[in-house]
Parts: structure tokens; sequence; C-alpha cells
């Protein structure tokens, strides 16, 4: 806090900053009494609220379009009438901030897709029927005629026929008899495969390209 006091007259040195009206920081008003110069630097006596006038250099008046000057800090009357200046305390900040810049340097991908030919030759399975005719000409009983069974892979299917003779019995004609086999062939197919190659080319702005 700076304290300033004055109860003298002076001289009114510049007629366009008398009774000009002050506003500060804090929106208090004041009028600008005189000027004067003290060494090369202007000064003006202020009169605020109570008739204390207070010097302060007319560098720190900003003028505003209506005439009025605005000042950078408050004043403040104490109970035993001195005049105290509140200036704001400033402090500067470095912010730094990162973009990203097109160097105009990188790398280009092209991509290929070349075809090459591969003979395929696998084993496949492949299932077969043979079928059998084999006589057996055996009288069976016509309650319990033979029934239909597997021997191994073989199915044996009976195969009955009435037949008269004295007396009607029925005849194991014969027994037709299915076998699944299984053998592997080999069926060569030719197909087309397909991979995909990169060729990298890098290049500088405002250079020629050349493939890498």
């Amino acid at each position: 806090m700076a304290h300033f006091h004055d109860n003298g007259s002076t001289h009114l040195s510049d007629g366009t900053l008398a009774n000009a009206r002050v506003i500060d920081a804090a929106g208090h008003q004041a009028a600008i009494v005189s000027t004067q110069h003290v060494g090369a630097e202007e000064q003006a006596w202020i009169r605020i609220d109570g008739g204390t006038r207070v010097l302060v250099p007319v560098s720190l008046l900003a003028s505003e379009s209506d005439g009025t000057f605005r000042l950078p800090f408050t004043f403040d009357i104490g109970s035993d009438a001195a005049v105290q200046m509140s200036f704001p305390v400033l402090e500067e900040q470095m912010q730094v901030e990162k973009r990203i810049v097109d160097t105009g340097r990188g790398v280009r991908l092209h991509k290929t897709v070349a075809e090459r030919e591969r003979l395929l030759d696998e084993p496949l399975r492949r299932d077969e029927l043979v079928v059998e005719h084999v006589p057996v000409g055996q009288i069976v009983q016509e309650a319990a005629p033979p029934q239909a069974r597997y021997e191994g892979d073989t199915l044996v299917v009976p195969v009955l026929e009435e037949v008269l003779m004295v007396q009607k019995q029925l005849l194991l004609k014969e027994e037709v008899r299915i076998t699944r086999r299984q053998h592997q062939v080999r069926e060569p197919q030719s197909v087309v495969l397909r991979s995909e190659q990169v060729a990298v080319e890098r290049f500088d702005e405002g250079a020629g390209h050349t493939p890498q």
C-alpha cells in the first residue's frame, strides 16, 4: 500500500485534464484537479471523496470514449483519513501447446496382389457297396425265419421263398451279402492362391518420389 497526502494548491498545466472524471478499478469516482511535471513525467492531482488529493502519473490514466479516465488500482480511505491505493499484482504464465505439423515427409504404401498356382493332391474317402448273391437252399422254420444281420462290415439280408413240397416249408434260397469297402482315390485339382505384397516408397516435400 502507498499513502499520499496533499493540502496545498498547484497550477493547472494541461487544460484538457482539468475537472475530468476519473473512475478507479472498483468503480469509485474522483476528479482531476490539476497537473504538474515532476522531472520529465507529468503527474495529475486527483481529488477523491472527502476532499483528499492523490498525485498519480498521467501515464496511468486510460481514456474512455465518454471523456472519463480509468485507473488500474483502487482508492480506499481508512478511518485515519489516509488514502490507500490498491494495485493489482499481475503474473505472466507460460502456456505450452503442441500441434501436429505436416512436414511433407513420410512413406507411401503400395499393395499388390500376387497369384500363384498350387497343385492339391489329398486322399479322399469314397464308399462303395458290393452286392453278392450267395445260394443257401436251406429249409427254415416258418415260425422263426432268419433276420437281417451284420457280419463285420457286411450286412446279410436273407431272401425267403415258399416252395411246394409234401409239406409246405420255408426254404432259405439264398443270402445277399452287402459289404462296404473303403479305398482312397486321388483327384488332383488346381487352385489359385493370392498373397499380398507391400512396397514402401519414401518421399520428401518438394523433392521427387523415389520408391524404396
